[in-house]
């Protein structure tokens, strides 16, 4: 049983945080996967990190259902995200990197916090219109932190627009309110059909497009001609 255990040990000290986190989105997110491989390698691990904070998330949500144990995962969450960014070690591989990447970033941590506070909103919200509106804005947070993590710097008021229309329409579509969400898709694309290559990844998390493996050639033909 001992060789056992020690082999395992082994066999997972060959990954680095990063391999096991991407390995999980892959299985998981496989649309976030490809889309990370559009940026530098040198940005994708903090990039990794925001979309495997929103992976764990839904997941909390999806295999859980009482108010009461959606709110103390939520509460550990919130708690492990503060002190991993202060400092503490955590065996858990996300919360490693957090530490690593964010050691003292005291503006993320913060963020953070807001984020995970609103997603858990959303999870508990009865009421339809609201339960959409915390939705929303934890899109636009996320959506923020991620632009500001990558350096993203967006001048074009065009661009703003597509994005926040993106995201409404990201917003919806979550919700099965198909006709406006395919509406303000639409309206996104005709502001910006083909953006520039530093703001396509944040259209590929934000839109209706979805990178599949049975179409995954010419999925990755049409995003290098940076069509969203």
């Amino acid at each position: 049983m001992e060789e056992i255990y020690v082999l395992l040990l082994n066999q997972l000290s060959r990954y680095s945080d990063q391999d096991l986190i991407e390995n999980e989105m892959k299985l998981n997110y496989y649309h976030y996967y490809i889309s990370s491989l559009f940026i530098k390698s040198n940005k994708r691990s903090k990039l990794l990190c925001i979309l495997s904070l929103d992976l764990e998330l839904n997941k909390i949500l999806k295999f859980n259902t009482e108010k009461n144990i959606l709110i103390l995962k939520f509460d550990w969450w919130r708690i492990a995200c503060t002190q991993s960014i202060e400092g503490k070690d955590f065996s858990v591989p996300l919360l490693r990197l957090f530490r690593k990447l964010f050691y003292n970033n005291y503006n993320l941590k913060d963020k953070l916090v807001y984020l995970i506070d609103l997603f858990q909103k959303y999870s508990l919200e009865k009421n339809d219109k609201l339960k959409l509106k915390y939705y929303y804005q934890y899109l636009i947070l996320k959506n923020n932190i991620i632009t500001s993590l990558l350096e993203i710097l967006i001048s074009d008021s065009k661009i703003n627009k597509a994005l926040r229309l993106a995201i409404i329409s990201k917003t919806y579509e979550k919700f099965n309110i198909n006709k406006v969400a395919y509406f303000c898709m639409n309206k996104a694309k005709y502001l910006c059909k083909k953006p520039k290559r530093e703001y396509l990844i944040l259209f590929l998390l934000s839109s209706s497009f979805r990178f599949e493996k049975r179409f995954i050639v010419k999925q990755l033909f049409y995003s290098i001609l940076r069509y969203w």
